[in-house]
């Protein structure tokens, strides 16, 4: 497995080109490729066992694997056309899955490990990307929703209570979607789907980005599609997953890029639907979904992080 490793001034200001390494396969993944649309990867997850949470958002599935014996353990339907985007674990083992879309509406429903649904959390007027939980067991979200002539996503923060709701970025953002909280949860990046932009709020005095905090864009992307799932690791580091272009960037803690993860197939313009990239709780290994628009094949593949897993609240 190649390594991502550090070189000289990367963690501050970096003076060279970005380091580039190729992603090894571990696992296909067993879909009904007939339809190739219908074979999108989404929200990479690890539970408490290890096992491997995949969703499947056009067949409303989420698959759990175990990836060390590459295999299926099994499957979770979701019900009433819920297309799953993001699984995040919860400390006492239940999933939280966002659904962008469903016959009533964008939602969160949270699971128990062994898939039965416990409760919904409705969004309306919403499109409920992704999540990352707090320290203290609240979360942010994404919005999928907004275009160039009508920016209206913005990013929610939803007490531990489950039914308070604090509006963040109230509007403004075209789709935004990756979300990741840095290793001290003073800051939140976010990726902005449709504008190709990586964003930073600095939260402000009171614990919440309530004013007064700063937002910055570190970053602007070039290229279809664009910056799709983030992750960070313990010091701090942002993996941008860039769907469309089978890879992931990788960002220093000061939004500088530093590194590149290349699925190896890319060469050829194939598993170019790169949507997402976790890394494994206490290694350094870090995790991609992909899948071929084309084909419709779907793959799991690895290479190693910059650090270990920032492993926060499910950990």
């Amino acid at each position: 497995m190649k390594i991502l490793e550090y070189r000289n001034n990367d963690r501050i200001f970096p003076d060279q080109p970005i380091q580039s390494i190729t992603a090894e396969h571990v696992m296909d993944l067993p879909l009904d490729d007939r339809t190739p649309g219908r074979t999108v990867l989404e929200g990479l997850a690890f539970d408490h066992t290890g096992a491997l949470y995949v969703c499947v958002p056009p067949q409303c599935l989420i698959v759990k694997l175990d990836i060390d014996r590459k295999i299926v353990l099994g499957t979770i339907e979701l019900p009433d056309h819920m297309m799953p985007s993001a699984v995040k674990l919860h400390k006492d083992g239940r999933l939280f899955v966002t659904a962008v879309v469903s016959d009533h509406g964008s939602q969160i429903a949270v699971l128990s490990p062994k898939g039965k649904i416990l409760e919904s959390i409705p969004m309306p007027g919403r499109h409920i990307d992704d999540m990352v939980f707090d320290s203290k067991g609240g979360f942010y979200c994404s919005d999928l929703s907004g275009t160039l002539n009508d920016p209206c996503a913005g990013i929610l923060y939803v007490e531990p209570d489950h039914h308070t709701i604090r509006m963040i970025i109230d509007h403004g953002l075209i789709k935004s979607n990756g979300i990741a909280l840095t290793p001290d949860e003073k800051g939140l990046w976010f990726t902005e789907f449709g504008a190709g932009k990586l964003n930073k709020i600095v939260f402000g005095y009171d614990g919440f980005a309530q004013q007064p905090y700063k937002t910055f864009t570190p970053y602007y992307f070039t290229g279809l599609e664009g910056p799709d799932s983030i992750t960070v690791d313990c010091d701090g580091n942002v993996y941008t997953a860039m769907t469309g272009q089978g890879r992931c960037l990788v960002f220093n803690p000061q939004g500088f890029p530093i590194g590149e993860i290349q699925i190896p197939e890319r060469t050829q313009m194939a598993m170019l639907k790169s949507t997402h990239i976790t890394i494994r709780p206490h290694t350094r290994e870090a995790y991609m979904c992909t899948c071929d628009m084309t084909t419709g094949r779907a793959a799991i593949y690895r290479a190693g992080a910059y650090a270990e897993a920032l492993n926060g609240f499910a950990y």
